[in-house]
């Protein structure tokens, strides 16, 4: 049952774009509001607050703030210690937890290490090809809190969710949860690889009758088996190869064969979509094969996705083709955060003379294992950023050519006197943007400038 929190005072702890949204919302229905954060407002923000008598406390001051809140949200990323969360645990409410309590629609969310972006803006066109009013925000683009009043002018919200968001959920149970997939990430966050999967599974673990869940085919045996009445389409990017009888009558399997992809219910293999070259370079097969499987569970016209294919590119910094000099092609693949994203990377090009960049941080995961992948499928690795010599150390212990840098200005140059016309560049650091950049998008747009500012060069 969906409730409302009537009458209560509110603590935010946070002051981003998640907090900002949730200020707005909450001052916007009379509720008693205030806020921790560990810095100082800005001046703009000191004017917000006396605007809307908004008390502000510093993370000095964190007994207070718990002890005058009702209620208290934390702002994604909040790393609440289990101390404080046991001793404050009738007081939290997730973001997302109150999004689904305060949104009345049916609500698709999507969450997985990779994938989930592009799936997110994907599903979002092909929404908008069939002329399906939606709101789309979440872990990308709008808040949550910024949705809530959209809801009565559109049929579904669909939501992209991190781990971070799902972690602290116990009510979110969407109506529709796709989840693409699991690889080792935020261990700098998640105290370990099992606390992470665990964070994950909360898209899932409150769904019940009359919803649908969509996960990879080798999660078949690491979750529990869906509860009555609730549809599970699994999926898997080529034909499987065990016994299909295992799958129950409320259980699908989608998968790719023969350029077509396939659903698999009930002892039946039924075609589904023709594989073109433009749904092919959309993306990668697996999120096709999941945007298939959505399609024919909400009986959507899945030739919208053909539409949306030409029609559409993908956001900026996801493998994106930014052109050639000297017949040397170069990508920018900025938003591949972990090693899996820069592997789906690297075999979607394998076919290429390759230079790969690799720097960021590792937010706590083992780069060593991915590194040993890349032997073979690479003309030599440049390596930059804080942790640039131990990512050359590892390339070295594993006859990798490679070298190490600062900056990524000093690694371009070297990559000019070793690519030759038909390579091909690619930008994609299987790490996080923080020991360089503010976000990935800016170190993006940083490669992006100096690969431009090479023309008249090259």
């Amino acid at each position: 049952m969906k409730t409302l929190y009537q009458h209560r005072r509110f603590g935010i702890w946070g002051f981003g774009i998640v907090g900002k949204a949730a200020a707005c919302y909450l001052h916007e229905q009379g509720y008693n509001i205030s806020i921790m954060d560990k810095r100082t407002p800005t001046p703009e923000e000191q004017l917000f607050l006396q605007e809307k008598k908004i008390t502000w406390y510093t993370e000095h001051e964190q007994e207070l703030f718990f002890n005058s809140s009702d209620f208290i949200i934390p702002s994604p990323g909040i790393n609440i210690s289990q101390m404080c969360y046991a001793t404050h645990k009738t007081k939290w409410i997730s973001e997302l937890d109150f999004f689904y309590q305060n949104f009345h629609k049916p609500i698709i969310a999507i969450t997985g290490s990779i994938g989930k972006t592009s799936t997110t803006h994907i599903l979002a066109n092909i929404f908008k090809e069939l002329s399906i009013p939606i709101a789309v925000g979440g872990n990308i683009g709008t808040p949550t809190f910024d949705l809530i009043n959209q809801q009565n002018n559109v049929d579904y919200a669909l939501l992209e969710v991190s781990s971070f968001q799902l972690m602290h959920c116990t009510v979110f149970a969407p109506t529709i949860a796709i989840w693409t997939n699991f690889y080792p990430n935020h261990l700098d966050y998640h105290e370990t690889e099992d606390e992470y999967f665990l964070a994950k599974y909360k898209i899932i673990e409150q769904q019940s009758s009359h919803t649908f869940s969509c996960v990879p085919l080798s999660f078949h045996k690491r979750i529990p088996h869906p509860p009555t009445n609730h549809t599970r389409a699994y999926f898997i990017s080529h034909e499987p190869e065990f016994d299909l009888s295992i799958l129950n009558d409320n259980e699908a399997l989608y998968y790719q064969k023969n350029n077509f992809i396939w659903q698999y219910r009930s002892g039946n293999h039924t075609p589904l979509l023709l594989l073109t070259s433009e749904i092919r370079n959309l993306s990668f097969i697996e999120n096709i094969i999941i945007i298939t499987a959505i399609c024919d569970t909400m009986n959507l016209d899945i030739a919208a996705l053909q539409k949306v294919a030409v029609s559409t590119a993908l956001p900026a910094h996801r493998l994106e083709n930014i052109g050639s000099i000297n017949n040397i092609t170069f990508y920018n693949d900025s938003k591949a955060t972990t090693t899996a994203s820069t592997l789906a990377a690297v075999e979607k090009l394998k076919s290429y003379p390759l230079h790969l960049f690799l720097g960021g941080l590792s937010k706590g995961v083992d780069r060593a294992p991915f590194i040993a992948q890349l032997k073979g499928h690479t003309k030599h690795i440049y390596c930059f950023g804080a942790e640039a010599e131990q990512l050359y150390s590892m390339c070295i212990n594993n006859n990798i050519s490679a070298m190490h840098y600062a900056t990524l200005s000093d690694a371009i140059e070297a990559c000019l006197i070793l690519a030759e016309p038909h390579d091909y560049v690619l930008f994609s650091p299987a790490g996080s943007s923080y020991d360089l950049y503010k976000n990935y998008e800016e170190r993006g747009n940083h490669f992006k400038e100096l690969i431009a500012s090479l023309s008249p060069i090259l």
